[in-house]
């Protein structure tokens, strides 16, 4: 099987938004991709058709989607794994916003900051255990206070010392699903990249003890160096070239989470920045560079085979 029929079909100056549902930052990064793009498309995952007969095929409607020329995915962390599969079906032509493999990186939080962490990225320090016993060891080394919970869901426990954390593991044990073991975080600002900048930043606040996950008020900050350059460690590190970056600023700054998916209209209005513009004019730029390699790659071929032919004739002389 072979999508090569859909190669020489790709629409110029055309993109698609694949997302949920048509929310107010998807609404907005519409208007400003038209702006930019002759043909502009939203797709809404759940209605997303994947073929597999003599060629790929990816539909929605009686549209096809492989034409697009730029393809920006806005799709919610549920969908990670299923973006990583229909991403994969587009030709290398192609340009993506975020490529089908960093969804696969990011579909858990625990394995995508094991991969930073790899990545010589500096992350939080985090704990993944499947069992009390394996619990208790970690409990005991360590500061407080901690933060327990199930992976997957947005709210942990906060706990300020060993008896407590104990109790809590005992709890969720009953649950027989694995455990996160986390620092807590007191101070956290996410950062908007857009390729290859910081296009905004905000500090959120809220009641919360268990700030990472939890709905707060967004305020504008300005970035440190330091803290600018980890969140584009971390968002090179798994080629998401638009993301969120979530950094700890306890002690030492730290990658808390990533996330590919980010509501673009609260920071927007806390710092005052258009950031479904920044995002489109460099999704747009970025096309354009992408769109012109395979001419430059096709020069290059001719030059070698000149050269080759050249080659060849001096040594028949």
């Amino acid at each position: 099987m072979s999508n090569s029929n859909n190669k020489n079909n790709i629409t110029e100056n055309s993109l698609c938004i694949i997302g949920q549902e048509k929310s107010e930052s998807n609404i907005k990064l519409i208007e400003e991709a038209k702006r930019a793009f002759d043909t502009v498309f939203f797709v809404p995952v759940n209605g997303i058709s994947i073929g597999l007969k003599e060629d790929f095929s990816i539909t929605y409607r009686n549209t096809n989607l492989l034409k697009f020329g730029a393809i920006l995915p806005r799709v919610p962390r549920q969908y990670y794994s299923y973006a990583y599969q229909f991403l994969s079906f587009f030709p290398a032509e192609t340009f993506m916003a975020i490529p089908p493999i960093t969804f696969l990186l990011a579909s858990e939080r625990f394995f995508l900051l094991t991969i930073l962490k790899k990545r010589k990225v500096n992350t939080l320090d985090l704990y993944l255990v499947r069992s009390a016993k394996a619990a208790y060891k970690i409990l005991e080394e360590g500061e407080y206070p901690r933060v327990i919970r199930v992976p997957g869901k947005r709210t942990g426990v906060t706990v300020k010392s060993t008896v407590e954390a104990k109790s809590v593991i005992d709890a969720l044990g009953s649950l027989r699903q694995p455990i996160l073991i986390e620092e807590l975080v007191k101070g956290m600002v996410s950062l908007y990249v857009s390729e290859p900048e910081v296009v905004a930043c905000v500090e959120k606040k809220t009641k919360e003890k268990d700030v990472v996950f939890a709905d707060g008020d967004l305020k504008g900050k300005k970035p440190s160096a330091e803290v600018r350059e980890l969140a584009l460690e971390a968002a090179r590190a798994i080629d998401a070239k638009v993301a969120r970056i979530d950094i700890s600023l306890n002690k030492t700054p730290k990658v808390v989470n990533v996330e590919l998916n980010p509501g673009l209209i609260a920071p927007g209005k806390a710092t005052g920045v258009n950031i479904p513009e920044k995002v489109i004019n460099y999704i747009h730029q970025s096309y354009r560079v992408h769109e012109e390699k395979p001419l430059l790659m096709k020069f290059f071929d001719d030059a070698k085979s000149v050269v080759r032919d050249v080659l060849k004739g001096k040594q028949m002389l």
